[in-house]
């Protein structure tokens, strides 16, 4: 049912990753339009693009912690246009990367609403001394509402036969690796506003180690491939380059080759749901989802780095130390999966207990807080407001993102490293089809589901 606004109220939420952050978007903005709010989808880097062309009552960013983003934030504040933070990574477990995004650092930004994934990152907000007159939410994780129906149901899911062989997922987790081969001045511009995190101090020695952890990850599939007793799924993580991957694929034995899919494509629940046992490396969420979901899982374990392993994640997982020993640690674990009563009281704590109702508790926050408030005062936007707006109508046209750069190809092909972060954004970045494509796959799911319950 359609809560009742006398004026219907656009909302724009900025979307990360296509890989990782899209479905979800889209789930949050179904359940935004339940409510009678527009919801508009748009990449990133459309930040001042959307503010002339949508007139929106509220901009939902994954973060307000850079300079330019809390400037941002003030001006949005004097003409009217609320915001909202919403974390794709919301699992803070050094205390101090926690005080970090909780706005230690930068404290100086204007946010009306901030949806948390935990009780957690609330109590360091506030410790913080967050601004006051912010609504703190503790929402879970809108993306884990996925592995709950009806949600669920929209997912091909297909069930192994006896005679089939076990279906592993492996999920990587090596988002620093992709800098290992590019110019330090290159990684350091990225790494720059962390540095004052400690832990993060040294960007390169992390670079270095999650490298490391990259090039020892490949001893364990092989082991796993080499065993040839299992269906392998190789799943990156969004933040990593697919390339590496495909190169070590390609120097596979041929007859291996076979035993071992590389997929970026397909929905991360999907693939979770379609697996028999989950591989992660070292502290990942994607093992919390297998919990979810009720699949066994191991962690492998590299170098055991502050920054990339947390012991008591670790505990919840069962470990592999050697790539040699993954195939029987698998087999062990598929016949007798172990249950440990503490993942739930993890998943409690740092994920607000799921259940699948995450995206309508903040959609339905969102249309509380719209509900009745204030028109924005458009006549602060200027000039350069409507120049950004026409040149997203333009691009979007096209079926072209805000941050299209023709030139942007032919410039990483020559000077190679020095766009090679810029390029990699840019693959990253939804286009107006994916949007497209992400609002058909979920009305379609849901009408297949709603037929089917007939």
């Amino acid at each position: 049912m359609k809560n009742d606004l006398s004026e219907r109220k656009n909302v724009v939420l900025l979307v990360d990753n296509k890989h990782r952050d899209l479905m979800v978007a889209t789930l949050i903005a179904h359940q935004l339009e339940e409510t009678g709010v527009i919801c508009h989808l748009e990449p990133l880097e459309a930040w001042r693009g959307v503010l002339a062309a949508y007139r929106p009552s509220m901009i939902i960013f994954n973060h307000i912690n850079a300079t330019h983003l809390v400037q941002y934030s003030k001006r949005l504040a004097e003409m009217g246009v609320k915001t909202a933070v919403l974390p794709n990574e919301g699992i803070l477990y050094d205390p101090e990367v926690l005080n970090y995004n909780a706005g230690k650092h930068h404290n100086g930004a204007h946010i009306d609403m901030f949806f948390c994934w935990n009780q957690v990152h609330k109590d360091a907000l506030l410790r913080c001394g967050f601004d006051q007159n912010t609504q703190i939410e503790v929402v879970g994780v809108p993306r884990f509402d996925y592995y709950f129906a009806p949600w669920s149901g929209i997912f091909d899911v297909q069930k192994r036969t006896p005679q089939g062989r076990p279906r592993l997922l492996f999920c990587t987790n090596f988002g620093f690796a992709k800098y290992y081969d590019l110019p330090k001045a290159t990684a350091e511009e990225f790494m720059r506003e962390y540095t004052c995190v400690s832990s993060y101090k040294d960007f390169w020695d992390l670079i270095e180690t999650n490298h490391q952890c990259q090039q020892r990850f490949f001893d364990y599939i092989t082991a796993a491939v080499a065993a040839d007793r299992f269906d392998i799924t190789l799943r990156p993580h969004p933040n990593e380059k697919l390339s590496v991957y495909q190169q070590w694929l390609d120097k596979l034995k041929p007859e291996w080759r076979g035993r071992v899919r590389l997929d970026r494509e397909t929905h991360i629940t999907q693939a979770i749901l379609n697996c028999d046992l989950e591989i992660s490396c070292e502290t990942c969420t994607t093992a919390m989802e297998s919990w979810i979901a009720g699949k066994p899982t191991v962690e492998l374990v590299l170098k055991k780095h502050p920054v990339f392993y947390h012991k008591f994640h670790a505990g919840l997982n069962v470990a592999c130390e050697k790539p040699e020993d993954l195939p029987r640690i698998v087999e062990e674990e598929l016949a007798h999966p172990r249950q440990e009563a503490q993942r739930a009281e993890h998943l409690r704590v740092w994920c607000d207990s799921p259940r699948g109702a995450s995206s309508a508790r903040m959609a339905e926050v969102i249309a509380n807080k719209l509900r009745g408030a204030k028109e924005p005062d458009w006549s602060k936007l200027n000039l350069t407001d409507q120049r950004r707006a026409a040149k997203l109508r333009f691009l979007r046209m096209l079926g072209l993102p805000y941050h299209f750069n023709p030139l942007l190809p032919v410039k990483s092909r020559l000077l190679g490293a020095r766009y090679a972060i810029k390029t990699f954004a840019y693959r990253k970045s939804i286009h107006p089809r994916d949007v497209e494509a992400a609002r058909r796959w979920l009305e379609q799911g849901l009408a297949k589901n709603k037929a089917a319950d007939r």
